[in-house]
């Protein structure tokens, strides 16, 4: 924390309304203002009396990418005056933006500097809702140091135990297991899960190393002692998610609305602080045998149905449910208890984005969901609720996975 006194985190620092959250470090292109000199950003071919002269430039630019946070008073009103080795790493603007939205942080600020140099160092922290322009030593060095633990945390799987599943005719479903503890949870990651669940009552003082183990994946927790927690627990929950890639699950939507303004203010406490937060997302752990009423206002990241075991009254209002939050283009998942046949093909036939299982089952899993096909499972899926108990359908999906395997 900084006291009253100390000099100021940056030379400009702009604060907004986080429109798509992330962190951004590069070179500020302020798009809005008259451009003097030859900024890093700017097309010099622009510069060309004639066509000679256009492609001599074009041949001697530069290959290696320049990283930029441009500036714009509208995503829709961008000159056309970026060089094409310029990749644009995040965005600050006055206006909001209309979809389809580029895929990196965006900041939506009241007002631009009417002055700015053209080449300032620029730190986008759209968690925080803050840009640093010129920053001191100090901040850009969190944020320098934020970002290389981040990027050595993500790493590309190339060992088959990481390859994404996919069902017989191509779908992708994320394998999640179920961890105990947080250090289960980073062993589950590198056992072969797409991502981790947990379920715990405590956070960990340190999230390097768990985030190293995780390599990038996403690790989804339900809080057990939630409602007794108090506004420094959600300060340290933004805290730990710049590190993770962390969506906290709640049991009610009322638990959502609450979790919703737990972090908007934490959020507007930690904004004075000056230290990289993360985009942490709310995801909601709905039961399977009640009605769940979803609006606009409330929608979570996911919702996750856990199975204790499958029946007639638990597979239909499940597919009630299913029906509802597809159309709201929620994330659906579901927790199940193991990686049976049956199990597998009823979970798939409600064609959930990820499947959340125990970690001894993931390699087991992983096969046989090969061997099922999404659009299968959801024919049979129809024909088991109108005749849940008859013995031959019920052993459809073992040969599936007999005939193809």
């Amino acid at each position: 924390m900084r006291d009253a006194h100390s000099a100021p985190p940056a030379r400009w620092t702009l604060y907004g309304l986080p429109f798509r959250s992330g962190l951004a470090l590069g070179v500020g292109a302020p798009l809005y203002l008259p451009t003097s000199g030859n900024p890093i950003w700017l097309d010099p071919r622009l510069h060309a009396q004639d066509e000679d002269e256009w492609r001599d430039i074009d041949y001697r630019m530069p290959t290696e990418p320049v990283e930029v946070v441009a500036f714009a008073r509208d995503l829709s009103e961008i000159p056309p005056v970026l060089a094409p080795y310029v990749r644009v790493v995040g965005w600050i603007v006055e206006r909001a933006p209309e979809p389809p939205l580029p895929q990196v942080p965006i900041l939506v600020t009241p007002k631009l500097p009417t002055l700015l140099p053209p080449e300032p160092t620029v730190v986008l922290d759209a968690n925080a809702g803050v840009a640093y322009i010129e920053p001191d030593a100090a901040t850009l060095a969190r944020y320098q140091s934020l970002l290389l633990r981040t990027a050595t945390h993500t790493r590309y799987h190339l060992e088959s135990e990481h390859l994404p599943a996919h069902t017989w005719d191509g779908k992708r479903v994320l394998l999640g297991g179920v961890a105990p503890d947080w250090d289960t949870a980073a062993h589950t990651a590198q056992a072969g899960a797409d991502l981790a669940w947990l379920e715990s009552g405590v956070l960990p003082e340190s999230a390097s190393a768990i985030a190293h183990a995780l390599g990038g994946k996403p690790l989804w927790f339900r809080d057990t002692l939630l409602p007794a927690r108090d506004a420094t627990y959600w300060q340290r929950l933004l805290r730990l998610s710049a590190e993770l890639d962390l969506t906290l699950f709640v049991d009610t939507l009322d638990a959502l609305g609450d979790a919703r303004n737990s972090l908007e203010a934490a959020r507007e406490a930690l904004r004075e602080s000056h230290i990289p937060l993360g985009g942490l997302a709310l995801g909601l752990v709905a039961p399977a045998n009640a009605p769940l009423t979803l609006g606009e206002a409330d929608l979570p990241y996911a919702v996750c149905w856990r199975i204790t075991e499958f029946s007639l009254p638990v597979a239909a209002a499940l597919w009630e449910q299913h029906t509802a939050t597809r159309e709201w283009g929620v994330r659906r998942a579901i927790l199940v208890r193991d990686a049976a046949p049956e199990t597998l093909a009823l979970a798939l036939g409600y064609e959930p984005h990820a499947l959340l299982i125990p970690p001894d089952c993931l390699h087991d899993a992983k096969t046989r969901l090969a061997l099922l096909s999404a659009a299968e499972c959801r024919d049979w899926l129809l024909r088991r609720l109108r005749d849940w108990d008859e013995v031959h359908l019920r052993r459809q999906p073992e040969l599936w996975i007999e005939e193809r395997g």
